[in-house]
């Protein structure tokens, strides 16, 4: 997935097992800081740390993301720095309103977050603070409270498309797997075996990619 190699260079602990277990937990290949002279050729180098910054100064070649707020977007623009882009096309955030909300999210084809919300309008915030794209949709499932779930985001949230979405065929059993699901996402799902085994998550996976009809 990455063209580059990232680099991780953050000094403050929280933050750092904070950044590990982000990179790991969505599959991406990362290393870490040591020196300047071991840093391979034309790598992506995330820092929270001003001497850091000042030691990298002699690599020309590098590019360096400069964090020191700590945050989850600069994070992701240095994700999206490895694959020598600046933003997605588009960021896709779907949500399954069952007894439990399960999300996730999307930019164009790479699966970028999932889980389960508790507070929908806030968690579809904090995603779209976090991940730099030019267009944003969410979709809501129609089932049980989805229309209303779907009103709220619109409300709090005027300049992000939210659409309501049919749940037919969206909830598999667990014989079914993620039989029907778009080609481009299997390989995902293969590394991510939670995803498959969790029905609620792979329903927010199918309404994601199921256009709806616009809350306005």
């Amino acid at each position: 997935m990455l063209s580059r190699r990232l680099v991780v260079a953050v000094y403050d602990p929280k933050w750092f097992m904070e950044v590990v277990e982000r990179l790991r937990r969505r599959g991406l290949p990362f290393s870490f800081y040591y020196t300047v002279e071991e840093l391979p050729e034309y790598s992506v180098v995330y820092t929270d740390s001003d001497e850091i910054l000042r030691e990298l100064d002699s690599r020309r070649d590098l590019t360096i993301v400069y964090d020191p707020e700590k945050t989850c977007r600069g994070l992701e623009k240095a994700v999206l720095n490895a694959m020598f882009r600046e933003d997605y096309t588009l960021l896709t955030i779907g949500i399954d309103p069952g007894l439990t909300h399960a999300y996730i999210a999307l930019g164009d084809s790479t699966l970028l977050g999932w889980g389960f919300a508790e507070q929908v309008v806030e968690k579809v915030r904090e995603l779209v603070e976090c991940i730099p794209a030019k267009s944003k949709v969410v979709r809501v499932g129609g089932y049980s409270r989805g229309l209303e779930i779907a009103k709220e985001i619109k409300d709090n949230l005027r300049d992000i498309r939210v659409e309501i979405v049919s749940e037919y065929n969206t909830t598999p059993s667990h014989s079914r797997g993620v039989d029907g699901l778009y080609r481009g996402l299997r390989s995902i799902l293969a590394r991510q075996p939670y995803l498959k085994r969790n029905k609620d998550i792979i329903a927010a996976l199918k309404i994601s990619l199921k256009q709806g009809v616009e809350v306005v």
